[in-house]
């Protein structure tokens, strides 16, 4: 019923992006991200796990469940991914800073052009051929057409329409996440994710490796009592990535007869669905979170609300 999704796997993740970033954009304005820069610190805190340590957190788990070649060079694969399209979203619906996680996002996959092979050919160069490289023409063509066009778009209706700015990002945000059902069922129904396919151990490690990554990119803002709007936002990207990337990346480096093929190709597949589901109850937490404080003391409602 689902045979047709592969061929426009691609298309769905592109539209459902659009949606969202307008939507969302339309909730924003300039003086969010400038607020953004001014502040540095969550950015740089947020960078710097995503980036440094979250790659580790891949290879603690690849040597402590003794995973299979493929198994453990798909989770090095993931952890390398800048943020995803989701995150954001995620980050909207749980009312964290959404500025913030669009500059994660942004700042973290134009990272990936130097991050990504450094990384790969460090952590598992057993794997990696020589002539690998970055698709960097398409990494700044995704970036400027799907990512920062729809976003300026959104903030630009709502400079010309501010009464219909709200109406306008709810329906764009609401049709994303109807996109995102028809991924979520056509991957299942396509076969393209199948949990059992290569026993206890992947499934179970990439689980963790999804909550691993949102827990430790938020622990120094828990630590040190800074904003949770910001540590929502951290661990949210950190978790949510860019799996279009990976699976484009592990299309272009391994044919189909490699060995491993099969199991990077599964844990970038499953990890897409562990991420959301690691998400979605953090989330839900946060926005009852808000909710609940907004109904105690107005003036906890977050700047984009107001």
């Amino acid at each position: 019923m689902f045979d047709f999704y592969p061929r426009y796997e691609e298309n769905f993740a592109q539209a459902q992006l659009i949606l969202f970033m307008m939507g969302m954009g339309a909730t924003l304005a300039p003086s969010d991200f400038v607020a953004v820069v001014q502040k540095p610190r969550s950015l740089f805190v947020g960078l710097i796990g995503q980036i440094f340590v979250l790659p580790w957190i891949a290879i603690a788990l690849n040597r402590w469940m003794d995973l299979d070649p493929g198994i453990a060079l798909g989770l090095i694969l993931v952890s390398a991914m800048p943020g995803g399209s989701l995150s954001k979203v995620f980050a909207y619906l749980g009312k964290a800073n959404v500025p913030l996680a669009i500059s994660l996002t942004l700042t973290t996959t134009l990272a990936t052009l130097a991050t990504v092979p450094l990384m790969l050919q460090w952590l598992a160069a057993d794997y990696m051929p020589q002539t690998f490289q970055m698709p960097v023409g398409k990494i700044l063509t995704d970036v400027s057409l799907f990512l920062l066009a729809p976003l300026a778009g959104g903030m630009a209706f709502a400079r010309l329409h501010p009464s219909r700015a709200k109406v306008f990002s709810e329906i764009c945000v609401r049709l994303g996440l109807v996109v995102v059902v028809v991924i979520v069922v056509a991957s299942l129904g396509s076969g393209r994710i199948s949990p059992g396919a290569h026993g206890w151990r992947a499934p179970i490690a990439i689980i963790l490796f999804a909550v691993l990554s949102m827990q430790v990119n938020m622990l120094p803002f828990r630590i040190f009592g800074w904003s949770s709007q910001d540590a929502l936002a951290a661990g949210i990207v950190a978790t949510m990535r860019n799996m279009n990337l990976a699976l484009l990346l592990a299309s272009s480096v391994f044919s189909k007869e490699d060995a491993i093929e099969p199991q990077v190709m599964f844990v970038v597949l499953f990890y897409a669905g562990a991420a959301m589901g690691a998400g979605a109850p953090l989330t839900l937490r946060y926005r009852y979170r808000v909710h609940r404080d907004v109904a105690t003391k107005p003036e906890a409602i977050p700047t984009a609300e107001r």
